[in-house]
């Protein structure tokens, strides 16, 4: 009786001590690289290039200082619609200069802003990556600094201000301690000094106040941005 239940007992055993070992699936591999797809970003044509209408020279000039080719650099453009009461706005894409990406952004910007400017053009940092990957460097027309407030529509919603009044407290803060504008985006911008202010504590102290967000997560108090302010010649503003 013991040797005719023996081989089913057998094969049950060596069946269940099989199927107990799993095949391991991809989600249980550890070890297994994270693989990222960029896109990769679109090329100024040579039709962009003669739409912009900048001297060829110059997009050549910044393209081999930067050590990238020019990308496309769109605003956006928002008209009322033509739709019952004008109420909704459209919002439409206009070629407006082009970029390039680059680990360079500060030294080709300061190299390269006086000359341009004095053509009608202005350069600037679009897009800061805190050298995770390059920077975006920017090239559009205009003749002052606000200019780029305008084109990149730059305010604060939470706190209720839009580009004209971030310009209005940028033009108060010129009178004591002239700047240019290096950088901006949507909820940010930077600028550096042509004359550092004469108290920055005071300066420092009128940053807290319109533009909180600045303080709390960056330096932390206004001692230390006035520290800040002091040894870059410079000062960031920025809105959550």
């Amino acid at each position: 009786m013991a040797g005719r239940w023996l081989g089913p007992a057998l094969s049950i055993l060596i069946i269940t001590s099989c199927s107990s070992e799993k095949p391991e699936t991809p989600a249980q591999s550890a070890s297994e690289p994270i693989v990222m797809i960029r896109p990769r970003q679109q090329a100024l044509t040579d039709v962009q290039r003669v739409e912009l209408g900048f001297p060829l020279e110059t997009i050549t000039l910044v393209e081999r200082l930067a050590g990238a080719r020019a990308e496309p650099f769109y605003e956006t453009v928002f008209a009322p619609s033509e739709n019952l009461k004008g109420d909704d706005m459209i919002a439409r894409e206009r070629l407006a200069g082009f970029s390039v990406r680059t680990n360079r952004a500060e030294g080709l910007i300061s190299r390269l802003s006086g000359r341009l400017r004095a053509q009608g053009y202005l350069i600037f940092r679009s897009e800061i990556n805190y050298g995770k990957v390059p920077d975006v460097v920017t090239v559009i027309r205009g003749m002052s600094s606000y200019d780029i407030l305008k084109i990149q529509h730059t305010e604060a919603p939470n706190y209720k201000l839009d580009t004209k009044a971030i310009i209005s407290w940028l033009r108060a803060r010129q009178k004591d301690a002239p700047f240019v504008i290096t950088g901006a985006g949507p909820d940010w911008l930077e600028a550096k000094f042509i004359r550092p202010p004469k108290n920055t504590r005071a300066f420092a102290r009128a940053i807290s106040s319109f533009a909180p967000d600045a303080l709390l997560h960056g330096p932390g108090s206004v001692e230390r941005l006035s520290s800040e302010i002091k040894r870059t010649q410079r000062f960031f503003l920025w809105w959550d």
